[in-house]
């Protein structure tokens, strides 16, 4: 039996598959953010517009032969912000779901409070953690993406993705 591990990727590794105002509004009151959402060290976060649904991508670099069995997302949604389809690519052009398209993710709730000098600095915060298990677990050989699909209207806030693996 091999060791297993968590590797995470930090919320500025997100990639959106989609930009600009017609699918981004205005988010934490900075115009500029309506192009490719605000990316700061500790979250990256985006208004989503209403009737649009985003793609949004967190590309892991791992070792090869090794075994993927879990997921996880570190994240919040507000408004009318929802995750309703979470999926995994691998082997290039392959997808499997991690649950079921079109229902609301869940999670549990990972509060923090920052310390009083630096408050001003974040938004409130709301985090959930996902743990969603792989099943069958992954052989990774050409890499693992991690998939995530929100909706609007609102924000979601990704504080960071990971996924669990085993190692021989």
């Amino acid at each position: 039996m091999g060791m297993s591990q968590e590797i995470w990727v930090s919320p500025a590794a997100v990639q959106l598959q989609e930009q600009g105002p017609d699918y981004l509004d205005i988010v934490d009151d900075q115009p500029w953010s309506a192009q490719s959402g605000f990316h700061r060290g500790f979250s990256s976060s985006f208004r989503i517009r209403p009737d649009r649904k985003l793609w949004f991508h967190f590309p892991f670099q791992l070792p090869t032969q090794v075994t993927v069995h879990r997921a996880l997302l570190l994240w919040e949604a507000e408004g009318d912000a929802a995750i309703n389809w979470v999926c995994v690519h691998h082997g290039g052009m392959q997808r499997q779901h991690l649950f079921e398209p079109g229902t609301a993710l869940s999670g549990t709730p990972v509060p923090f409070d920052p310390p009083e000098q630096w408050r001003h600095f974040y938004p409130a915060s709301h985090r959930l953690l996902s743990d969603l298990p792989i099943a069958p677990a992954i052989d990774s050989r050409f890499g693992v993406q991690l998939c995530v699909l929100a909706q609007g209207p609102g924000v979601v806030r990704f504080y960071g993705a990971g996924l669990r693996i085993l190692a021989p």
